[in-house]
Parts: structure tokens; sequence; C-alpha cells
């Protein structure tokens, strides 16, 4: 089988103080949706928490995956305990969505360095001969 080579991923990729795109903010919002017992699945319920750079997002994520894994281990385990039962009939407790996490120090940037400017000056007499 040929070896496929996959170019490294660019430094610019993350940026731990760059805001976050809406693409980031609608997977925190689906995940927050997903980890939610179907009780508490109203748009109004859901937190109008804003997240504020790309590492609180990468936090969030990782906090909601969490959540989720452990509860569809609780569920296969519940369903293992007792077979034949329906699925609905495991009745989820209330969620309570753990806070968001700290907004990371923006770190300052440098200053672009100054570049010498090198000015023509004007031929001298002697090359004008």
């Amino acid at each position: 089988m040929a070896k496929v080579r996959v170019p490294k991923t660019p430094r610019k990729a993350f940026d731990r103080s760059r805001r976050p795109s809406t693409l980031l903010l609608g997977q925190i919002e689906h995940l927050e949706w997903a980890v939610l017992p179907a009780a508490q699945r109203k748009p109004d319920q859901l937190p109008a928490r804003k997240v504020k750079s790309e590492a609180q997002v990468a936090e969030r994520v990782a906090q909601l995956t969490k959540i989720l894994q452990e509860q569809r281990a609780a569920e296969a385990a519940a369903r293992a305990a007792a077979p034949g039962t329906a699925p609905a009939a495991v009745a989820p407790a209330k969620v309570i969505l753990p806070p968001l996490p700290k907004v990371a120090a923006r770190r300052k940037r440098r200053p672009a360095k100054r570049t010498r400017k090198t000015t023509r000056s004007a031929p001298s007499r002697r090359s004008r001969r």
C-alpha cells in the first residue's frame, strides 16, 4: 500500500486568543443540545453563554464531549443490566451544564520590526561627468 503524506498543520491554524468562528460556536451549540435530555431541549432554555477565544472553545468542547461519553456509557450499562426493556425506560436525570472555562489572557503582540529605510543620495558630481 502506498504511503500518503499529510502536510503538517500550519501554526496559524490555531490561535488561542483569536475569536472563535461561527462554525466553532455552532459546534458548541450542538454539543450542548446533545448533552441535555429531551425534556430540557427547548431553544429558549439553552444557555446564552458566549465563548470569547479559540482556547475557550477547545476546553468547552472537551467538557461537553466528556459528559456526552459518560451519558452514553451509562445508557449502555443500563441496557446491558436490563435487557429487553425499551431504551426510553431509562429516565435521564436533569443535566446541569458546567460553567464556561476561564478566558485565556490575550498575548500582547510584538511590534513589527522596524526596517531601516535606505534613501538614495543624490548622485555625486564625479559620476555626472
